[in-house]
């Protein structure tokens, strides 16, 4: 949000909290603005909407590509957070898309997407009546069901290959949607799991590139990677002990960037302009990271608090 609010120049923001009269009047009025608007794309919670999947179709066929020339291990599995859907829905649609290509990836017989819940309520759906893959509950938005369909057809609109129903077969055969209960947690924080692997992590862990260079470690946030992290180490330890099994490679797909950018704006004020549910959330939280320090109160904090973990980028 701090990002968001150092820009002046990507749209309307609006955010909860505000439950007032006037504050429920001006998120229906900022909805009904932004469908009858065409400047800018209205986006679902986390960028789920066609275009969003789309882009992610786009880096999975990057990953198909590399793991054609030689440039990536062809995984077998890809473990990766589940929120909006958006992420998941693509790369299912992309791992389709690279196979009716012919590009050679994802070949393993039992090839996987692992999408492992970050809300606790949707993991109690996912683990009480599969709500994200159930055809049932395709048409319902933020689902990958829904979300696999919608993108398929858009990609059949603009001259693609139409796909949905190798797609939706896909999600039967070959996802998976991890609730696990240590794991998910409370959202948007560590459970103790997830810290462990996170402290793991920044006192072994490292990046290294195809060409053996260090490169910028990861973060491992409670939110996102811890909740996917965990299950892909907890797998992968099991898969080692089982002397049975064939050798495998584990993939962890994280698209949050590793830049927390800063904009023009000063954000820090304009954050402190925001409603007191907001505020409340921000102060909540817990700064955990050993490889990237930093906090956010309203209480008692400063923009110096967090601003190291920032890189100015300017305007967009």
């Amino acid at each position: 949000m701090l990002s968001v609010l150092s820009f002046s120049n990507i749209g309307w923001m609006y955010n909860w909290g505000d439950l007032s009269s006037a504050g429920i009047w001006k998120i229906l009025t900022a909805v009904r603005g932004a469908w009858k608007q065409n400047t800018f794309v209205p986006m679902m919670l986390g960028g789920n909407c066609p275009s969003g999947v789309l882009g992610q179709v786009g880096g999975m066929l990057e990953l198909a590509e590399q793991i054609d020339a030689g440039d990536s291990p062809d995984p077998s599995r890809i473990y990766l957070p589940v929120g909006s859907s958006c992420t998941i829905s693509g790369l299912i649609v992309g791992a389709v898309l690279a196979r009716h290509l012919g590009i050679k990836a994802f070949s393993n017989d039992d090839f996987q997407i692992v999408g492992c819940n970050v809300h606790p309520g949707i993991a109690w759906l996912d683990h009480t009546f599969d709500f994200h893959t159930n055809p049932v509950f395709g048409v319902i938005p933020l689902t990958i069901s829904h979300s696999v369909k919608s993108a398929c057809v858009a990609l059949r609109d603009l001259g693609g290959p139409d796909i949905e129903a190798d797609a939706l077969e896909f999600v039967k055969t070959s996802v998976s949607i991890r609730t696990d209960q240590e794991v998910v947690g409370t959202y948007g924080a560590h459970t103790a799991m997830t810290r462990s692997v996170a402290k793991l992590y920044d006192a072994q862990g490292s990046v290294v590139d195809n060409a053996g260079e260090t490169k910028h470690p990861l973060w491992v946030c409670g939110h996102f990677v811890g909740k996917a992290l965990a299950p892909l180490l907890q797998d992968l330890k099991e898969q080692a002990a089982d002397s049975s099994s064939n050798k495998i490679s584990y993939m962890l797909w994280m698209t949050k960037s590793a830049v927390q950018p800063k904009g023009n704006e000063d954000e820090w004020t304009r954050f402190l302009k925001e409603n007191d549910t907001i505020k409340q959330w921000a102060n909540e939280g817990k700064a955990e990271s050993l490889l990237r320090p930093g906090r956010v109160s309203t209480i008692d904090g400063l923009n110096s608090d967090y601003r190291a973990v920032m890189t100015y980028v300017g305007s967009l």
